[in-house]
């Protein structure tokens, strides 16, 4: 409590407040504080790791897919090279811009595609994130807390304030899976 009261009055102190009133009454004033490690909750969520195994699973596959077109065209350039020689000059310039066109093609879907694999992450991330502030307004209800902090933003906290192995356990309960669309 002293460090609450100690770390009050230095803010205050800080934004430049004027009088010993102020700082009396944030002496009076009892805070519950928690602090929670977003970083491990994710981590250690259960949904989080599928969409994670569903995104590399995804990935790999279109991956496969591309290196695929990519051998094929490469192929077909290498055959129109050999054929130089006996191709007029405007029917090679014809075919190789179609095979310009076709690598050109074959990178934007790539590209599509790894958009489309962010925004799948990216809404699995949001689902999660919902469930998350359920689970610590409930938190935040059950125990009369008036400030959670992100483990992330401090320098030292007290291992009694920690309450992300609790968020863990009911966000895993809460959304054990999460299906990707």
């Amino acid at each position: 409590m002293k460090k609450i009261v100690t770390l009050l009055t230095f803010l205050f102190v800080i934004t430049g407040g004027a009088g010993g009133q102020v700082i009396a009454n944030a002496q009076d004033l009892s805070l519950k504080i928690a602090v929670v490690d977003t970083k491990r909750v994710f981590q250690a969520s259960q949904a989080m790791q599928q969409v994670n195994q569903t995104i590399v699973g995804r990935k790999n596959q279109f991956q496969q897919e591309f290196r695929q077109k990519e051998q094929g065209l490469l192929a077909k350039h290498q055959e129109l090279v050999r054929q130089k020689s006996i191709l007029a000059p405007e029917v090679f310039a014809q075919q190789k811009a179609d095979l310009d066109k076709q690598a050109a093609m074959i990178r934007s879907e790539a590209k599509e595609r790894n958009k489309s694999l962010t925004q799948l992450r990216n809404s699995g991330l949001n689902e999660i994130k919902k469930h998350l502030d359920a689970i610590i307004k409930q938190i935040v209800d059950a125990r009369g807390l008036n400030l959670i902090f992100a483990k992330s933003s401090l320098v030292y906290t007290e291992s009694t304030l920690d309450i992300t192995d609790e968020v863990i356990k009911k966000l895993n309960a809460s959304l054990p899976a999460l299906t990707l669309k």
